[in-house]
């Protein structure tokens, strides 16, 4: 088949130096290509051509052949004599011949193939002294699979020697593709790249798998067994490269065929002398299937079907030194610190107490938890489940952790015991790490988890190579499951957040789906809880898609994020929406039920469904689904809060003013929603003694407790005969609401807001986002639409730091916590706000916030 690639090529080298040299291993097109060349110049450049053998290798008879192809190819040479085999050529024969060439009107071109079959060294010389003087006369093209005895060195310092060797001859993707097609197997640019890989490009390779293509077999099939399917390429490879080595060599490439890479010290230890280096250099100078890596000088591979032919020989010939070759290629990957390729050879040595131990050391244990499974196992879960020791044990612990299954007993009794602090540092810190990870997930004390993380970060101080991927992925786990465990204990919600927000970014910089799926989850929730519902739809959103991209059912995805999404669409009043993620988040939870993030996610599930029948007046459902949770274990403070308001709630919507009270007054603790839980108790009952007095320095803290407090506010308001300024109060709390869209704290607020909601001109247009027909969208950064009739203009300018004041009061910052922030005093917060009021043209401090962002102040 014509390349067009190579003919160019070749061309431009006969064109521009004296010499060419096509080297390459048997089969690689060496002779095809000049065949294919020397029939496309036709007459516009004569070619003499000489195919030599093994008994052309006297003088008399090379140079007769010479004279000979030179003569067919126009050049004069009947002044030379004929020579007589065995005898010297006249010292003049050479110089004549040179003159002859020089003279020629154009030059000639003379391949000479099988160049390498050469070894006289006066037929050498003689070559090198017609090439130097035979002037632009001659061009010399020499094929041959290992470098002919000339001067080469010389002639590239001259500059007059051009090379086309392995890596050029090789047959690229689309050239593969082409010589299938014209073989009558054409096969698609996929099988063309993947056939192109597997034999490296090699000529003869590709040529020998269009037999078993044309008979049927499928390429897919191919591509993974070149080398075994009808045993063809063995055979050539075994006939033109193996045997044709001295017998030293053969033993030599048979015992280095157990490994991929060779590397002297490792070929000299595999050998038992040190000669590696200079017979593998032998080896790629000959093109026998022996090559230098391209970016690893010193190192050399051998062409992988040729190394798989020598691998079944080598198991033919001697089996019994199988095994031993494999753990020499163990003992010296492993001190050179390449675990993975240590655990490969001890495996197929079938030494298993060498292969834990490698993986253990290999810090697999860390990269099981964090990914979910590693390359390093595959194919060893069969030994491994049968392997007796400690390092077995805590693999398959790990194994089973990382397949999201529960570890056997006898496993978890043995990695406990591997604890110990007579064990090494390796194998403590894997064992440490996989029990920890065995006690999250089988539903351990939060606090116990905790200080069993702080025990385990010990260790990893420790562990040596900090630098290590492996080290960090210690770390990202040891994360994950104190972030998780956070979430059980009475931890403030800031510090639950801080530990979530540097799980996630752990996980991130390790590349663990897994444990960045598990943190952005339950970050999600306390997100939406907080009314960020904007933040808890990227997080959710984002670990449900690290989980689908790990392979994981919908049922197999976090439980929190779907919770965290059914909250959200419930605040927004998608009801439907909302149902549908409360229960795909009870699928996924099904059996989950005893792990710390589920005990916090299943209480809000509780919660949610409670809201959603409670919304129907299904009262009875909503008690049964919050009962156990109530009545049951102790609750995390940020959780009891939300199961504890959900239960209130539900005990006054049936009437049950007293008990409702009574909850209160068991279950809070003065905190600011339980303050505002109790006034909103008060509004909806009509009971004064209940209510408290409206406060606006109370602190208002997370966005959705920002919104509850001023609807409370306003109907306080409302209840005091205040109506104007009620109706101010809800309009800034639809102010605050609308960026997120948050709908319930409106629709479940008391019957006085929703009142005024409906029937007061001021807030008709304000609220005309609540109504979920509406096409109103969640608002992105945050920004607030301007609308309503033109707002006057600012009266006079705010100073410096007025505008400090009025920043922090768009905060949602009471008085005295301005007054700490700014390191004044609560008097002069005082004053700065009455000056506030007064240049903006309002009354209210809700209302100069919202004056200041229509006029683009804030």
């Amino acid at each position: 088949m014509l390349r067009p690639r190579l003919m160019g090529l070749l061309s431009r080298a006969v064109e521009r130096s004296p010499v060419t040299l096509l080297s390459g291993p048997a089969g690689s097109g060496k002779t095809v290509l000049a065949t294919c060349w020397r029939q496309a110049q036709g007459h516009a450049r004569p070619v003499a051509w000489l195919t030599l053998d093994d008994y052309d290798d006297d003088p008399a008879t090379f140079w007769s052949y010479v004279v000979e192809v030179l003569a067919g190819a126009g050049v004069r040479c009947s002044d030379l004599p004929a020579l007589v085999p065995g005898e010297a050529p006249p010292s003049w024969f050479l110089p004549r011949l040179a003159a002859h060439l020089a003279g020629q009107p154009r030059p000639v071109v003379l391949v000479v193939d099988n160049a390498d079959h050469i070894t006289d060294r006066s037929i050498t010389s003689g070559l090198d002294s017609l090439v130097r003087h035979g002037g632009r006369g001659l061009r010399l093209v020499l094929c041959a699979r290992a470098d002919p005895l000339l001067p080469l060195h010389q002639y590239r310092l001259a500059e007059t020697i051009s090379e086309i060797r392995c890596h050029e001859l090789a047959f690229t993707p689309d050239e593969t593709r082409d010589l299938l097609t014209a073989l009558g197997v054409p096969v698609s640019p996929e099988v063309a790249r993947a056939l192109c890989a597997e034999t490296q490009g090699w000529a003869v390779g590709l040529r020998l798998a269009a037999a078993p293509l044309k008979q049927g077999a499928s390429p897919e099939h191919l591509v993974t067994r070149m080398a075994q399917d009808d045993g063809s390429v063995a055979q050539y490879l075994f006939e033109e490269v193996l045997q044709r080595q001295p017998a030293t060599v053969r033993r030599f490439l048979l015992r280095i065929s157990v490994t991929g890479e060779l590397w002297p010290d490792l070929v000299d230890r595999l050998c038992g002398r040190p000669i590696g280096g200079r017979v593998l250099a032998g080896l790629a100078r000959a093109n026998a299937f022996v090559e230098q890596f391209p970016a690893a000088p010193g190192g050399f591979r051998i062409h992988p079907l040729f190394r798989n032919m020598l691998q079944a020989q080598l198991a033919w010939d001697h089996p019994g030194e199988v095994a031993g070759l494999h753990r020499t290629c163990a003992a010296w990957y492993a001190e050179a610190g390449r675990s993975a390729e240590a655990v490969v050879h001890a495996a197929a040595a079938e030494d298993w107490n060498s292969v834990t131990r490698l993986l253990i050391d290999d810090l697999v244990v860390m990269r099981l938890l964090a990914h979910g499974t590693d390359p390093a196992l595959r194919g060893l879960q069969t030994e491994l489940a049968r392997l007796p020791g400690p390092e077995a044990a805590v693999l398959r612990t790990a194994a089973a952790l990382g397949g999201r299954h529960v570890p056997a007993p006898a496993d978890l009794v043995e990695a406990a015991s591997a604890r110990g602090a007579e064990q090494r540092l390796t194998l403590r810190a894997s064992a440490t790490l996989a029990c920890l990870a065995a006690d999250a997930a089988a539903g351990a004390d939060p606090v116990a988890l905790l200080a069993g993380a702080d025990a385990a970060a010990l260790l990893a101080a420790d562990l040596p190579h900090e630098d290590r991927r492996e080290w960090r992925e210690y770390a990202a786990v040891i994360g994950a499951l104190r972030a998780v465990a956070g979430l059980g204990t009475d931890a403030p919600v800031a510090h639950v957040l801080t530990g979530l927000r540097g799980a996630a970014a752990a996980a991130q910089s390790v590349g663990s789906r897994r444990l960045r799926s598990l943190a952005l989850a339950h970050l999600a929730v306390l997100e939406a809880l907080a009314g960020h519902l904007t933040r808890a739809v990227h997080a959710a959103n984002e670990a449900e898609e690290l989980g689908r991209e790990e392979g994981r059912e919908d049922a197999q995805l976090e439980p929190a994020a779907a919770a965290a999404l059914a909250w959200v669409h419930l605040r927004r009043y998608a009801l439907g929406d909302a149902r549908e993620w409360v229960g795909r988040a009870r699928v996924r939870g099904r059996d989950r039920v005893d792990t710390p993030a589920a005990t916090v996610t299943a209480p809000l599930l509780a919660v949610l469904q409670s809201q959603l029948s409670r919304n129907r007046h299904e009262y009875d459902s909503a008690e049964q689904g919050l009962a156990p949770h109530f009545r049951g274990p102790r609750l995390p403070p940020w959780v009891a809060e939300q199961v504890v308001t959900e239960v209130v709630r539900l005990a006054i919507a049936r009437g049950h003013v007293g008990e409702g009270l009574a909850i209160l007054r068991d279950e809070s603790s003065g905190e600011p929603w339980s303050r505002r839980l109790r006034t909103t108790v008060g509004l909806v009952t009509g009971d004064p003694a209940v209510r408290a007095a409206a406060s606006e320095d109370e602190p208002s803290g997370t966005p959705a407790a920002a919104v509850e407090t001023v609807v409370v506010r306003a109907c306080q308001l409302l209840e005091a005969g205040r109506v104007p300024a009620a109706a101010e109060e809800l309009a800034a709390a639809l102010d605050l609401a609308r960026p997120e869209l948050q709908r319930w704290p409106f629709l479940d607020s008391p019957p006085q807001a929703r009142r005024l909601l409906r029937t007061h001109p001021r807030l008709q247009e304000p609220a005309a986002w609540l109504s979920p027909s509406s096409t109103a969208q969640p608002m992105p950064g945050g920004h607030r639409p301007v609308a309503g009739p033109p707002v006057p203009e600012v009266i006079q300018d705010l100073s410096e730091k007025e505008m400090e004041v009025l920043r922090h009061l768009g905060q949602m910052l009471s008085t005295a916590e301005i007054a700490a922030t700014m390191f004044i005093s609560v008097n002069t917060v005082r004053t700065h706000i009455r000056s506030i009021l007064r240049k903006l043209a309002v009354s209210r401090r809700n209302q100069a916030v919202r004056r200041a962002r229509e006029r683009g102040i804030l």
